[in-house]
């Protein structure tokens, strides 16, 4: 029975093995690619990673507009909360100067300290939960006063009241 179904699989990529363009194949093996080495990477069992410190994180893959491919990322979660196979990442996206500023984004200044060759965006509205597979090297740790900005955005985007001063 299952040497049948393989024929029929077989005979049925012979019949259409003329529509798959090369691109296409490239493509689908890079994905596999991907998903298999994330998936078997070996990464720290025990390592807690601390909120608002920045990784490279691989977003590969995405769909439509959904920001992808290796770029930093800022740990939104705080330490006690993040388990061994996940956590929440806001991504850094690269600034063009054409581009007006939203209310939920924070432009970073490339500085000595953190390692950016070009002013950056912080862009709440990507913000989501990833696997920790998916997390490379560390960069750097956000200042204070970018932390503040982030924090305060972060908090008008979910209409999260700040209690006291």
């Amino acid at each position: 029975m299952f040497k049948n179904k393989i024929l029929k699989i077989t005979e049925l990529i012979w019949k259409i093995k003329n529509d798959i363009t090369i691109p296409l194949i490239s493509e689908f093996l890079d994905w596999f690619y991907e998903n298999l080495y994330i998936h078997f990477k070996k990464s720290e069992p025990n390592h807690k990673y601390q909120k608002w410190e920045i990784y490279f994180v691989n977003l590969w893959k995405n769909i439509w507009s959904e920001l992808n491919k290796v770029r930093p990322c800022i740990i939104f979660s705080l330490k006690s909360y993040n388990n061994k196979s996940w956590v929440i990442i806001i991504p850094i996206k690269s600034f063009k100067n054409k581009k007006i500023i939203d209310k939920f984004q924070v432009k970073i200044e490339t500085s000595e300290t953190n390692n950016l060759y070009k002013s950056s965006l912080v862009d709440i509205f990507y913000i989501r939960n990833i696997s920790t597979k998916r997390i490379n090297k560390y960069i750097w740790k956000l200042t204070k006063l970018e932390i503040l900005e982030i924090d305060e955005k972060v908090s008008k985007m979910f209409w999260i009241k700040k209690i006291g001063n």
